[in-house]
């Protein structure tokens, strides 16, 4: 009997590599118990259903006999080890396109791939012998290619079989390719050993740049951290629409880039200036003719009628502050004014229906908020904080249009002077801060911590409000949790645990340790960042948990699939908070 040996467990995180679209997954609700685990090998091209299970496209078992034998998965930073008491395969992306896979002492054992039955009209159509001595397959998206190099590739029925010699070894490749491939011409691939050396020096560099070492406390789950990002990393290539680096949210549950979520990733990884700045910079690449940035897209699929809150501004103010930005060329940084310019003035173009210079969100989907309990009120909904993110994005333009000469900056300075007064009037009833319905005027008042979001504007916030605002935060028993804050006071009659009704989010701790910083209370932004590292280190880079007992929210969050996955979102805000924070 085998025991799984995990750097990372896949029923936390499916394997996959920095620029490739292969991924391993589980069963939905898989196990890492030895018989009870599975492996797939899935394409992560296009995104992903929310409520549907896509991303698994072959099964890879381990046979006697024609019966699968019990197996367990193993992973390094660099592989998966399919492992049973009658040999071992271990796979290996070695590449953007293709796996190599290798199986040693499978004498009386072999290796079966199941790829999974399209449906309809394609039924019966979903492989084919390329005559060559390899097959095509139907995989997701795209297509796939068996390769063997070493054993027999022989087709049952639906499945495929690598037979090992009388050495028990099996060597293949599994090519990924979206171009139908030139009969015949099926090039060399690297050794296994070269694929671990390879994929070796791509996350050893990345470490390196990104964070090369943490403190002493949160140093053990560093790697894991970083892993988790880089795998959730794609770069631009010329036949996918990303035009610069972008950051996944999640594996298989959300194969989405976010707008703010990318933002945000741009100051967490900002150590590696040049990779920050392809992040932000991808914000701007699809656009629409108003200004508006999408809140989602993926490989495949354009931006839809959806966005989300204007953080770029607050990521490009604290790079400009923090990091230098020297090295970028001065045209890249020039498009990224021009694009920060449309999106800033897409908000009052499209999002200001009354006119009165405070912008308004029209569906709980734009938020960043989803089920946030003072939406009881309907939208069209003011409030504070995403104005508060508009006026620092005047604040940025302002400074880097009057770095790169623009003529412009000083007049980005007074809207913004003129947007923080508004705020502070508008959302400011003299003890707290509330939202309203832009047509009703019908004022929410709940104890919602995303409306305190406010406090990004930092030492901008006259000295008393800001004092209340921290007051009405750290009352005892309401927001802040021996795991960091609550998105909705625990003692409030709309906490119901959800999202944005009382759970511990990850861009909360982004945003508010960056609030208390600027407001200079440090204090405050570390005590925050330690309660948030600690629940991380304790439970893995989840993407919420309850507020209470400091379990991950699972299970039915993301629909039929049984575990919500560990989010790069999450891991990246770890790195951050451990390294600024914690130090001292």
């Amino acid at each position: 009997m085998k025991t799984a040996k995990t750097f990372v467990k896949l029923t936390s995180c499916p394997f996959a590599r920095r620029d490739s679209f292969l991924a391993f997954f589980n069963d939905p609700g898989g196990s890492e118990i030895f018989g009870a685990a599975s492996l797939w090998l899935s394409n992560t091209r296009g995104g992903s259903t929310i409520g549907a299970v896509t991303n698994r496209q072959i099964k890879l078992e381990i046979q006697q006999n024609g019966r699968a034998i019990a197996s367990v998965n193993s992973t390094t930073p660099y592989e998966v080890i399919q492992e049973s008491d009658h040999g071992q395969v271990r796979y290996c992306i070695g590449g953007r396109n293709f796996v190599r896979c290798l199986g040693t002492g499978l004498q009386g054992s072999s290796l079966v791939m199941r790829p999974t039955a399209p449906r309809g009209f394609l039924a019966g159509a979903s492989f084919y012998d390329l005559m060559d001595g390899t097959w095509q397959l139907g995989f997701g998206e795209s297509r796939m290619r068996l390769i063997p190099i070493t054993g027999k590739l022989t087709q049952e029925g639906m499945q495929f079989r690598m037979t090992p010699g009388e050495d028990g070894v099996i060597e293949l490749v599994f090519e990924e390719y979206t171009l139908d491939p030139i009969p015949g011409d099926v090039h060399s691939f690297p050794d296994y050993e070269a694929c671990l050396a390879d994929v070796k020096k791509d996350f050893d560099s990345y470490a390196a740049a990104v964070m090369p070492e943490l403190p002493a406390p949160y140093e053990d789950m560093r790697l894991q951290a970083l892993w988790t990002t880089w795998s959730h990393t794609n770069d631009a290539h010329e036949d996918d629409l990303f035009r610069h680096t972008v950051v996944k949210m999640m594996r298989g549950v959300f194969e989405h880039i976010s707008g703010w979520q990318q933002a945000m990733q741009a100051i967490c990884l900002s150590k590696d200036v040049r990779l920050a700045w392809s992040i932000l910079a991808s914000c701007f690449d699809y656009q629409d003719v108003n200004g508006r940035i999408a809140d989602i897209y993926d490989n495949q699929t354009l931006p839809k009628d959806t966005m989300k809150p204007p953080f770029q501004g607050v990521a490009l103010k604290w790079l400009m502050k923090n990091r230098d930005l020297s090295g970028i060329p001065a045209e890249e940084k020039k498009k990224l004014y021009n694009g920060l310019k449309k999106w800033t003035e897409f908000f009052l173009l499209c999002r200001d229906l009354d006119k009165d210079g405070i912008w308004e969100n029209r569906k709980a989907g734009e938020t960043g908020w989803e089920d946030g309990p003072y939406f009881y009120v309907g939208f069209p909904l003011a409030s504070p904080d995403m104005n508060a993110y508009l006026e620092i994005c005047m604040e940025a333009l302002a400074a880097f249009g009057k770095e790169l000469g623009e003529p412009d900056a000083d007049s980005w300075q007074q809207r913004a002077d003129e947007l923080l007064d508004k705020i502070v009037k508008t959302f400011w009833d003299g003890e707290r801060w509330f939202a309203f319905n832009a047509t009703t005027k019908k004022a929410a008042k709940s104890d919602s911590l995303p409306l305190y979001a406010a406090l990004i504007l930092g030492d901008r916030l006259p000295r008393d409000i800001a004092e209340k605002s921290i007051e009405y935060i750290f009352r005892e028993g309401t927001f802040e949790t021996p795991f960091g804050l609550a998105t909705e006071s625990l003692t409030s009659p709309l906490y119901r645990g959800g999202w944005c009704q009382g759970s511990v989010v990850t861009p909360v701790h982004i945003i508010f340790p960056l609030a208390f910083e600027a407001l200079g209370r440090m204090d405050l932004a570390k005590r925050i960042a330690k309660e948030y590292c600690d629940l991380l280190k304790s439970t893995g880079f989840y993407h919420f948990h309850n507020a209470i007992s400091g379990e991950p929210s699972i299970g039915s969050a993301m629909g039929v699939e049984k575990t919500l996955f560990w989010s790069a979102w999450t891991s990246s805000c770890y790195l951050f908070l451990a390294d600024r924070y914690l130090r001292g």
